[in-house]
């Protein structure tokens, strides 16, 4: 009986999200196409749900967060970074013709469930369209142009924002977004409770 209520209840759900998403407009970012969970199914339901990972912060983040996507098309680092604290890293890399600004943000919540509800206000604020990315954490998106391309997601608390500004005439890496993604997910394993 319970299993029956339960996909009743899953059904209803999707119904309600599948009527909802005509709400917003074309124009909206995100195109309104939104994604349906799978199922429920009474294996997942009997399992234990795995502990969401609480991460905690301290030293300086430009240490920790893991540059070495970048590092093949800009070796070198200046030697003085804009800002290096616990929470956040700015820093620019150079080739012998062009340079990235790097920055890094990680801005700690006390839940999983905070660092997601922050995630989507931003997804519900952008002012630029983004697009949604997988491996970099959960619910991972972008947003960008030709000279600016920011990759938000998060894991557990830890919410990720990884930058990368060009000046327009170096121009941006074809695998800009793929490079944030290494970078987020790098820095996820090195920051790891």
């Amino acid at each position: 009986m319970s299993a029956a209520r339960g996909g009743l209840v899953a059904t209803l759900a999707a119904v309600l999200l599948v009527t909802g998403a005509g709400c917003g407009g074309p124009d909206e970012p995100g195109g309104g196409t939104i994604t349906l969970p799978p199922l429920p199914s009474t294996e997942r339901t009997t399992a234990a749900a795995p502990a969401a990972a609480v991460y905690r912060l301290s030293g300086n983040l430009c240490e920790k967060a893991d540059q070495t996507p970048f590092a093949d098309l800009y070796p070198r680092e200046d030697a003085k970074r804009l800002v290096a604290t616990e929470k956040l890293c700015m820093t620019r890399r150079t080739s012998a013709e062009k340079s990235v600004s790097l920055t890094i943000d990680a801005d700690l919540l006390p839940t999983e469930a905070a660092a997601k509800l922050f995630v989507e206000t931003g997804r519900r604020l952008a002012k630029r369209p983004f697009t949604d990315v997988d491996g970099a954490g959960a619910d991972a998106y972008w947003d960008g142009d030709q000279d600016d391309v920011k990759l938000t997601s998060y894991h557990g608390n830890l919410v990720l924002e990884v930058r990368a500004a060009v000046n327009v005439k170096d121009g941006m890496p074809d695998d800009v977004v793929q490079r944030l993604v290494r970078v987020a997910e790098g820095t996820y394993a090195k920051l790891a409770p």
